[in-house]
C-alpha cells in the first residue's frame, strides 16, 4: 500500500507532462513565433519578404544563407486564404508549407510537384469553394503559418530568385 500513493503520483506527474509537452508547448511556441513576426511589421493574411541571410541573422536557429524566406502569418476568421506563387524556370527549388497553429505541417506543395504556378485554397471547413486550379487544403486550425522557401544556388541568381519569390501572395478571400 505504501507505494500506490507515490506510483499514482509518478503516473499522473508523467501523464500531465505527457499532455503538455505535446499539446501546450508546440501552441505556445507558435504563438510566440507569430507575435514576433507580426510585431516585426508583419501583415496578418499578407506577405512579409525576409532579407537574405547573413552571418549576423539569428531570427533561425542556424540560418541557410542560400535559402530566401517568405512568410504569411494567417488567421481564417474573415475567410478563407488564397495562396499564390510562380515557380523558378528552372534549376533552383521552390516550397510552399503550411503550419497549423500547433507548429503541425498541415500541407507541402514544391515546384517538383507542380507546372509553373501554385494556387492554394486554404479554409477551416468548405474548402470546395476555391478557385478552379486551387488545391484545397483545410486548416484544423484558425491561425498559423504559410512559408515560401526559394534555394538559391548561385549568388550571382540572388537578384533574380528574390524578385521571383515576390510573386508569391497570400489574401483573404470572400466566402
Amino acid at each position: 500500500m505504501r507505494w500506490l500513493v507515490p506510483l499514482a503520483a509518478g503516473l499522473l506527474a508523467g501523464a500531465l507532462g505527457f499532455w503538455v509537452s505535446l499539446d501546450q508547448v508546440p501552441g505556445f511556441i507558435m504563438s510566440r513565433t507569430m507575435e514576433r513576426i507580426l510585431d516585426g511589421g508583419a501583415p496578418l493574411n499578407g506577405v512579409t519578404h525576409v532579407p537574405p541571410v547573413t552571418e549576423t541573422s539569428r531570427g533561425v536557429v542556424r540560418p541557410s544563407p542560400d535559402i530566401l524566406y517568405s512568410v504569411c502569418p494567417f488567421d481564417l476568421s474573415d475567410g478563407p486564404l488564397l495562396i499564390q506563387a510562380q515557380w523558378p524556370q528552372s534549376g533552383s527549388y521552390a516550397s510552399i508549407s503550411l503550419y497549423d497553429a500547433h507548429t503541425n505541417n498541415i500541407f507541402t506543395l514544391s515546384d517538383r510537384d507542380q507546372g509553373r504556378a501554385a494556387a492554394i485554397w486554404l479554409d477551416q471547413a468548405d474548402t470546395t469553394t476555391g478557385p478552379a486550379g486551387a488545391i484545397p487544403v483545410e486548416s484544423p486550425s484558425e491561425t498559423g503559418l504559410v512559408l515560401y522557401r526559394r534555394i538559391v544556388e548561385d549568388p550571382s541568381g540572388l537578384e533574380a530568385a528574390d524578385a521571383g519569390r515576390r510573386s508569391f501572395m497570400c489574401e483573404t478571400q470572400q466566402r
